[in-house]
């Protein structure tokens, strides 16, 4: 089984646990927004790495489900908010919340996702270590926000290191995308400290790759395929392993040109200059390098899956759970 096709048989009953949290009811209104984002279904990757290694370890899927369900009620509310901050103007393929609804009535009907996540995860509380382990998610990626906040806020592209880059998508992106959901997993599963920090040593690897691949996704596909805004990392100022790359091999020009266009406020920067940036980006083998670092870090999470779980018997899950990892860094949307 893929893990497309994993996602695909969980789907519904994510869903609807999620909305028995999110009941239609007055003011309707403002329910509708609340709803908004969830009623557009994601892929929903992240609570299925939770349901996933649950499985691999020899649990029932069912004994995570809240917090399963908890990680995606996450992701509609850090999106509704993010949207907001970055002022992205597409999410899953239709118009972000604060474009419909107003800034005021998007973070709202985003903090109530927020509330209804901490009663799911209430009501489905399990052991203590599954709670803490939920928490620490959560806390870190709000961190990692903090991060990638202030990395954008740095109109100088020659002052932030790859380091800074690691550190920002490790908190906001490999934890909380995919090395938290599977120790959830395996923590449901009963696993020993040991066995579930371990999970670390392939999980980040592979979280890494899924932001690389988001960033290189950002540069060359479209907004039909990818569901939002395509540049709006140079639009809003976000620095990526690519724009490194780029600020170490280019020309004096070119840094110059794009050292110019990130110092600009997004409102003032084009249409234009971002095709000329991304154009740069193809030129200088920056997205070549991107790619490279791609692959190299879903080879090393694969290698290093199977050496962490050399001693689990071969199985129908355990081909899903390395599907799952390859499928992570060879998405295309």
């Amino acid at each position: 089984m893929t893990f497309a096709e994993y996602c695909q048989q969980n789907s519904d009953a994510i869903y609807n646990a999620i909305l028995d949290y999110l009941p239609m009811k007055e003011p309707r209104e403002h329910y509708t927004m609340v709803r908004d984002y969830t009623e557009r279904r994601g892929k929903y990757a992240r609570p299925n790495m939770a349901l996933l290694w649950a499985e691999l370890f020899g649990a029932n899927k069912e004994s995570v489900l809240g917090y399963a369900c908890g990680i995606q009620m996450a992701e509609d509310w850090f999106l509704m908010h993010d949207d907001w901050m970055d002022q992205n103007e597409l999410r899953r393929g239709k118009p972000s919340a604060h474009k419909i609804y107003g800034d005021v009535f998007a973070i709202n009907a985003g903090d109530a996702v927020h509330a209804a996540m901490w009663k799911i995860v209430h009501d489905h509380v399990g052991s203590q270590k599954l709670y803490e382990k939920f928490y620490d998610i959560i806390m870190v990626t709000i961190e990692g926000q903090y991060y990638d906040l202030k990395l954008a806020r740095e109109k100088d592209i020659t002052k932030f290191t790859l380091e800074d880059y690691w550190q920002s998508i490790h908190a906001k992106a490999a934890y909380y995308s995919v090395y938290g959901p599977m120790q959830l997993g395996a923590i449901a599963a009963g696993k020993s400290d040991d066995e579930v920090t371990a999970i670390k040593n392939y999980g980040e690897k592979i979280g890494r790759a899924f932001q690389v691949k988001d960033d290189i996704l950002d540069c060359i596909s479209n907004e039909a395929t990818l569901g939002k805004t395509i540049g709006n990392d140079v639009l809003e100022g976000t620095k990526t392993a690519i724009l490194w790359h780029f600020v170490q091999n280019s020309s004096p020009a070119d840094l110059e040109f794009i050292k110019n266009v990130y110092a600009k406020d997004r409102a003032q920067k084009t249409a234009e200059e971002i095709k000329n940036v991304l154009e740069l980006f193809k030129k200088t083998g920056s997205i070549a390098y991107a790619e490279e670092l791609v692959d190299n870090l879903a080879k090393e999470a694969l290698a290093e899956f199977e050496k962490q779980t050399a001693s689990l018997p071969e199985s129908e899950i355990k081909d899903t759970a390395r599907n799952a990892i390859r499928s992570m860094a060879a998405r295309n949307s």
